[in-house]
C-alpha cells in the first residue's frame, strides 16, 4: 500500500511540475506575439485545455460510477 500511495505522489508530483513549465513556455510565447495574434493564440490553447478537461472529467466520472456499481454488487 506505502508503494501505491508513493507512486500517486510521483506522478501526481510529475503532472503538477509538466504543467507549470507548460504554462511558462506558453506564456513566454505570446510574450513574444503582437496583441492579435497572441489572444488568438491565448483563447485557442484554452479552448484545448478545456477539452483535455473535460474528457478527464469524463473519465474520473465514469471510473468512480465503475467502482460505486463493483462496490455495490459483490466487491469486496
Amino acid at each position: 500500500m506505502q508503494l501505491i500511495r508513493l507512486a500517486v505522489v510521483i506522478v501526481a508530483t510529475l503532472a503538477v511540475t509538466g504543467s507549470y513549465l507548460q504554462e511558462a513556455r506558453r506564456l513566454s510565447l505570446i510574450k513574444n506575439m503582437p496583441g492579435e495574434k497572441a489572444r488568438a493564440f491565448y483563447e485557442a490553447t484554452r479552448e484545448r485545455d478545456e477539452r483535455l478537461l473535460t474528457v478527464v472529467t469524463v473519465v474520473l466520472a465514469a471510473m468512480a460510477l465503475a467502482a460505486g456499481a463493483w462496490v455495490l454488487w459483490g466487491g469486496r
